[in-house]
Order: C-alpha cells, then structure tokens, then sequence
C-alpha cells in the first residue's frame, strides 16, 4: 500500500502575475486555506427590467442547426434564439 503526503501550504502566497496565480489555484483547493477567505454579505437587487420565458416548439432538425450554430458562435442556445428572434422582428420592422 503506498502512502500519500499531503504538501499543506501554510497561507495563500503573493502572486507576480494572474498566470501564476491562475497555475496555483489550479493545484490546489481554496478549501485547503479556510483562514484565508471572509464571510461577506450581498445584496442582490432585482434588475429594473422585466424578463419573460416564451416557449417555442422546435424539430429537432431545428434544434441540431441552433446547437451547430451556437457552438460555433461560443454562445448558449438561448441566447442564440434571442438574438435571432430580436433580429428578425427588427427586420420586419423595417419592412413595413
């Protein structure tokens, strides 16, 4: 059976850049530094405008191409639907 030893690093050391910082974290649990962190309060407000969810049916067909489409363009599949339909309601606008 072979033994593990745990290297405990005493405090949270002072970084030179965020590359180091980021290669740190990476290699170790902020759980391993509980005196290092503080508890904060939030206050969340409520943002002042106001969002709806609109359900849309979709073939899959559909859904694959927005999916493709989405990951190409790094975005969520909701966000691309919302750009979309933004879009094209500006255009039809235009239209009249």
């Amino acid at each position: 059976m072979t033994s593990q030893r745990k290297h405990k690093i005493q405090k949270v050391p002072v970084f030179k850049s965020r590359k180091e910082e980021a290669e740190f974290w990476d290699a170790n649990s902020p759980l391993d530094f509980p005196d290092y962190w503080e508890d904060v309060e939030v206050e969340v407000e409520k943002p002042l405008r106001h969002e709806m969810v609109l359900s849309v049916r979709l073939d899959e067909e559909t859904v694959r191409k927005m999916e493709d489409l989405s990951r190409q363009r790094h975005l969520g599949k909701s966000t691309l639907a919302r750009m979309l339909i933004i879009e094209g309601l500006e255009k039809l606008g235009k239209a009249k």
